[in-house]
């Protein structure tokens, strides 16, 4: 198959290559068209307006825990500050992935508001109301939070499953570039949307996983080929980027279903855990005292408030932790034991169950892939 060296778009004198360009794109034209755009823009550089965009196309971003929270939390932020006032203000190029984010505000504060109700009518006047109250928030706000965990938690096993047998991590992210030439805003421009590169089957982005600096078809496909090792492909395959992207997608819609699966029994986990008397014994003010005289207090020597914080850690999470998961084992009743049993083992049998099949369903083993050369694409072709 003759194929042509992506860097032609770039170069006037780019000589011909194998495992860059389809000759499908050749004969449609495109080639020519992309090389006229780019000496047509170069020709009236000085009347274009400064592109000030932090990224100027899609890229790939460094897949590290600092930045990964970073991206999370500029994205949180977003939803207030940009999202809802770009809706509101009926923003022309609103997109899907705005509405989908706005929809995870009421997610968000829905928990902590509800927890914080039941303070909202406490009497101070009456001990006992006062007492119980204060009791079912406790409760409800220990709820919300081993919610959030529970969930996190399913996400968390799965990922770490596919990182670990498949070679790639569904949170990467990476910098969708948005263009600001034109006037269709809304109240706030915004030049780049973070997005993880394996987010759906739909919007997976395995175009991003090519080296567009490398020269051979081994140095561009250089993600690929290790890729296609942790699927266990052979060596000898051909266009082993054409191999690898099926099982990608496939292992992505499996981890997501998987996620979401057990979500709902870590969910179901955590609140029972959340009612558990060892929680009413373990005192907040216990907690707060140690941190704010023990850990922040005047005078408290380094070693002291690592020391401090360490029991308070120990003492007033850890430990009653642990405890809750017994007590919802044994159960205050043969009821309540029966279901405990019953939840913590369907959320074991789950998890095995899902780190076993996504190993096994998404091997290169037992899949028939077409190894002629004549895959198609919308990217590099080997």
């Amino acid at each position: 198959m003759i194929t042509v060296s992506n860097h032609i778009n770039n170069q006037l004198n780019t000589r011909v290559n194998s495992g860059f360009l389809s000759f499908s794109q050749l004969s449609s034209g495109s080639l020519y068209k992309s090389y006229s755009e780019n000496n047509f823009q170069a020709k009236n550089n000085s009347k274009r307006p400064k592109d000030n965009r932090k990224y100027k196309e899609d890229t790939l971003l460094e897949n590290t825990w600092k930045n990964r929270v970073k991206y999370n939390l500029e994205k949180t932020l977003d939803i207030p500050l940009m999202h809802f006032p770009r809706g509101l203000g009926g923003a022309p190029d609103y997109t899907f992935f705005e509405y989908l984010q706005t929809a995870k505000f009421p997610y968000y504060i829905g928990g902590p508001i509800l927890a914080a109700l039941f303070y909202a009518g406490v009497k101070k006047d009456n001990f006992k109301s006062a007492q119980a109250a204060n009791g079912v928030a406790k409760r409800m706000a220990l709820g919300v939070g081993l919610y959030y965990l529970g969930a996190a938690l399913a996400k968390s096993v799965i990922n770490t499953t596919v990182k670990l047998s498949r070679g790639f991590d569904l949170k990467h992210p990476y910098a969708k570039a948005i263009s600001t030439s034109t006037k269709k805003s809304g109240v706030f421009k915004k030049d780049v949307e973070y997005h993880s590169a394996f987010e759906s089957t739909e919007f997976t982005r395995t175009d991003l996983l090519y080296n567009k600096e490398g020269t051979t078809p081994d140095e561009i496909n250089e993600r690929y080929i290790k890729l296609g090792k942790k699927f266990g492909v052979k060596s000898d395959t051909n266009d082993v980027d054409q191999t690898v992207k099926p099982l990608i997608k496939k292992t992505i819609v499996m981890a997501r279903a998987w996620q979401y699966a057990l979500t709902a029994l870590y969910v179901t986990l955590g609140i029972g855990m959340a009612n558990q008397p060892v929680w009413m014994e373990t005192s907040a003010e216990g907690f707060n005292s140690t941190v704010k005289n023990g850990v922040f207090g005047k005078n408290v020597s380094v070693p002291d408030g690592l020391h401090n914080a360490k029991i308070a850690l120990n003492d007033y999470i850890f430990k009653p932790f642990a405890k809750s998961f017994r007590e919802f084992w044994h159960g205050q009743s043969k009821i309540s034991s029966i279901v405990g049993k019953s939840v913590i083992l369907s959320a074991a049998t789950a998890t095995l169950l899902a780190i076993s099949l996504i190993i096994g369903k998404t091997s290169a083993k037992g899949h028939a892939f077409d190894s002629s050369g004549s895959n198609s694409y919308d990217g590099v072709n080997k």
